[in-house]
């Protein structure tokens, strides 16, 4: 490397990566590590490859290169191979952005010729590009990776691995069938996780909702507040709380069990509410 006489932290980083780019570094590490037999494997938690990297990404991915330089000083032959999460719903979403589609996944597999396998061809298109960008960005940064290994989590035998593991999890009982609620794209048609959920949150203001629960041997009533009235139907218990005052209010014959600091609530909602029924009468 030449000597300059004025800090260039471009012209370092320049000359660092062409020096690099002209030296076989893991053939270095092989040989130096070829009397040790102390294998460590490795299993990247792959990017998406619905975009390009961004500054976000850089922490994580340095820190895994941090790692594995810090094994291989410690005489680790580590398998440090690359992957790539090619699948799921931003890959999607994304390829159907690039054909200009806009509707629903019944609709747009309708309005593209060859419908589905035009589709998958955005896809792999859109993986490709990016897993290019990807590279190229981990190569400035100085990353280790074995990109000719890497794993596609599209590809065949990748696929058929996993139904493999999956099936290995059912027959140990680890892996069981059940039921649960899960959040569900009608558009895209398929459940979401709750990552995929939050990339789309946003604060909304909704309408509270009151009601009134009877209690079982009297006539009286708990009077429930909720932002969340889509509950109610696999609702199945009322919590209250032993530590907060409540107020005891008598409407005609029953009785209404409310929170007191909601009460003057409660009050102003009511009288709201009845003020709109005398105009309507």
């Amino acid at each position: 490397m030449k000597l300059v006489a004025k800090y260039d932290p471009k012209e370092i980083e320049f000359q660092v990566n062409s020096y690099l780019n002209h030296i076989d570094q893991q053939s270095l590490i092989d040989k130096e590590l070829s009397s040790f037999k102390k294998i460590l494997g490795y299993v990247e938690g792959p990017p998406t490859l619905n975009g390009e990297p961004h500054v976000g990404h850089l922490r994580g991915r340095i820190i895994k290169d941090v790692w594995f330089r810090y094994k291989t000083l410690q005489k680790y032959k580590v398998v440090f191979r690359a992957g790539w999460d090619t699948q799921g719903l931003p890959v999607e979403l994304q390829a159907e952005k690039n054909l200009g589609l806009t509707g629903s996944k019944a609709d747009n597999i309708k309005k593209v010729e060859v419908g589905i396998t035009k589709i998958v061809e955005a896809c792999k298109e859109l993986i490709k590009n990016n897993a290019e960008k990807w590279i190229k960005v981990d190569r400035l940064l100085g990353i280790s990776f074995d990109y000719d290994r890497a794993y596609w989590t599209y590809t065949d035998n990748y696929i058929e691995r996993e139904w493999q593991v999956l099936k290995k999890a059912w027959n140990l009982g680890i892996l069981k069938e059940w039921f649960r609620v899960v959040a569900y794209c009608p558009s895209c048609q398929t459940s979401l996780s709750n990552a995929e959920v939050n990339q789309g949150y946003k604060i909304l203001e909704d309408p509270s909702f009151y009601y009134k629960m009877r209690l079982r041997d009297e006539n009286t009533f708990l009077i429930v507040w909720t932002t969340m009235p889509f509950t109610l139907v696999t609702d199945e218990l009322i919590g209250v709380n032993p530590k907060a005052d409540y107020a005891y209010v008598s409407l005609k014959n029953e009785r209404w069990i409310v929170g007191y600091d909601r009460l003057n609530y409660l009050m102003n909602e009511l009288h709201f509410i009845l003020r709109i029924l005398q105009l309507r009468r």
